[in-house]
């Protein structure tokens, strides 16, 4: 049976065993195992320019604008957030796909718990180049 006891924080002394079980020393830092062992950028391209969907690596470190196509969807990795950039000129399919392969991209990486923005193209272009240039 489980037992529980109340302690007033006033009438307790710095020695207390209570204090001496809060040592910060056991306790791993989960933040330091969440951070990416990769650190460069990672661009994908989200096409079914073949007739069919594919999602491949389109490059890796420095990404800017221009390596953007308004035809196509684009998933950007900065490591510290997952940007999904929609081209004005793309299909149905893959607008509809594009939340879907971005979280499945994420949740195989080693830091599946990043943030995702959606941005289109047009509407957003400060954002992406500021998300590109960090």
């Amino acid at each position: 049976k489980a037992k529980s006891e109340v302690l007033e924080e006033e009438g307790l002394s710095q020695s207390h065993e209570f204090y001496h079980a809060l040592t910060e020393d056991d306790v791993p830092d989960e933040a330091e195992n969440m951070k990416p062992k990769d650190t460069n950028i990672q661009l994908f391209r989200l096409s079914d320019a073949s007739g069919q969907l594919t999602f491949k690596v389109e490059k890796s470190g420095a990404v800017s604008t221009s390596d953007l196509d308004s035809k196509d969807v684009f998933i950007v990795d900065t490591k510290k957030a997952i940007i999904v950039w929609i081209g004005q000129e793309t299909s149905m399919a893959e607008r509809k796909n594009a939340m879907a392969y971005a979280h499945k991209y994420l949740q195989s990486t080693d830091h599946p718990l990043l943030s995702v923005a959606c941005l289109a193209e047009g509407k957003h272009d400060k954002q992406i180049r500021l998300a590109l240039s960090a």
